[in-house]
């Protein structure tokens, strides 16, 4: 349980080599977590973290970690399948994050755009302005201030209507130094 919630801490935080660190060491933890829902949130988190770990690696490792995310995510996929409504929008964050790494921008943009929606449609406000942060970074890599700043202003919003104080601060530093 200890490891799940650092891993929400990590990426919470976007501390991406701690949150691979964390993932690697623990190893399978899903067979010692008794509750539905952890189970489930560390299986996006555990997801989520190999993808951003490939895209910032190249070669043998960015294929092991593509296929590690693949397992995860295929775990996700048969909730979904069998009726677990509560991790669509999990999936929308993937598969926006994986079509990152392959380069696949009009996937990646329809994926973020169905992540926000659908995690603000089902009350996953965390979740919504996660979704506006990956999206925000994605359109900062591409160029695209516009997005980026929308992007990063709708996470704020979002962590704010969530009662997240210190995300919000964080998130404000951030814009400022945009617009400076």
């Amino acid at each position: 349980y200890v490891s799940v919630m650092k891993l929400e801490v990590f990426v919470f935080y976007q501390e991406w080599k701690e949150a691979i660190e964390l993932v690697r060491k623990a190893g399978n933890v899903r067979q010692f977590l008794t509750a539905l829902f952890t189970s489930v949130r560390y299986t996006f988190l555990e997801a989520l973290t190999y993808l951003k770990a490939a895209q910032s690696s190249s070669g043998w490792k960015k294929r092991q970690m593509k296929k590690c995310a693949h397992k995860a995510m295929q775990l996700i996929r048969g909730w979904a399948k069998n009726g677990n409504v509560n991790v669509v929008h999990y999936l929308h964050i993937l598969d926006a994050e994986l079509a990152v790494l392959q380069g696949k921008n009009k996937k990646a943009k329809k994926s973020f755009n169905a992540a926000i929606a659908t995690s603000r449609r089902h009350g996953f406000l965390q979740d919504s302005a996660l979704a506006h942060e990956l999206a925000s970074a994605y359109f900062k890599a591409q160029g695209d201030e516009f997005w980026r700043n929308y992007h990063i202003e709708c996470s704020r919003t979002s962590y704010q209507e969530w009662g997240c104080s210190e995300k919000v601060e964080q998130l404000y530093v951030r814009c400022k130094d945009v617009k400076e």
